[in-house]
């Protein structure tokens, strides 16, 4: 697919054309409200998805938040700004990995993408609102488990659906059901490709895939990255980097 005309055609909706899409999207939340911490792309080619929000805010955004609804939004938009929340100000740099990873992606495909054009098509979405400060089944919640599912099935065909920190919580049995009941079948338990990497040997981590269609027959690959961003080996921005690199180097050669 050429991003680089899919984003011409976001930048091109009306008014009217990117608040009806909003809208429709808002209303498939649970709580008919678009949770914060979740920055999305009315129609992302990228979807990243996380365990919850996290338990370390930036005390000094915060009070900035409070003056501007504008600032670190999360809400659906054609084009982001540099106010998106995927520029939110954490201590571990997990913003900063995730804006790497988006414009990592885009630029095997189109070098000349910007950060911002490359974010614009990226979607954020967590399977919980809570606080967690680690990834457990106990964090996850069944409507927003049931949320993304859908919003990946019947509503967005992105090519790439990247997960963190969710490989023992998509095993279990009650939220791999709460996954599939209606949206995107996945059996979390079989991926379809295993593969190491390579660039940390102090011990063992794998990218786990799975290779599946949507209800629209958009084929989408998902990966549950080898660890989530803020833990080891990923707390070091450079291995981080080489991970982003290897995985991108094994995505692009199998859609070769």
């Amino acid at each position: 697919m050429n991003y680089l005309d899919h984003l011409s055609f976001l930048k091109s909706l009306k008014p009217e054309e990117e608040a009806k899409l909003k809208n429709d999207l808002i209303q498939l939340t649970p709580e008919k409200v678009w949770p914060d911490g979740m920055p999305a792309s009315l129609d992302p080619k990228l979807v990243l998805v996380g365990v919850s929000p996290g338990n370390a805010p930036n005390y000094e955004t915060e009070e900035l938040r409070k003056e501007s609804s504008d600032y670190c939004y999360s809400e659906p938009r054609a084009i982001k700004t540099e106010n998106s929340h995927f520029y939110y100000p954490d201590a571990r740099d997990y913003w900063i990995k995730l804006r790497y990873l988006s414009h990592s992606f885009f630029k095997r495909f189109h070098p000349e993408i910007t950060e911002i054009q490359a974010l614009s098509l990226t979607s954020h979405v967590n399977l919980g609102t809570g606080s967690a400060g680690s990834a457990t089944i106990k964090d996850v919640e069944k409507d927003y488990v049931k949320w993304v599912s859908d919003l990946l099935n019947e509503t967005h065909s992105p090519d790439l659906v990247v997960l963190f920190g969710l490989n023992g919580i998509l095993k279990d049995d009650d939220i791999s059901k709460w996954w599939n009941e209606s949206g995107l079948r996945v059996d979390w338990k079989k991926p379809t490709n295993t593969f190491g990497f390579n660039g940390y040997i102090q011990r063992s981590y794998y990218f786990r895939e799975w290779s599946v269609r949507n209800a629209k027959s958009h084929p989408i690959r998902l990966v549950i990255w080898p660890n989530h961003p803020s833990r080891p080996p990923f707390s070091d921005l450079s291995i981080w980097k080489q991970a982003v690199s290897e995985y991108l180097d094994n995505y692009v050669n199998e859609s070769e």
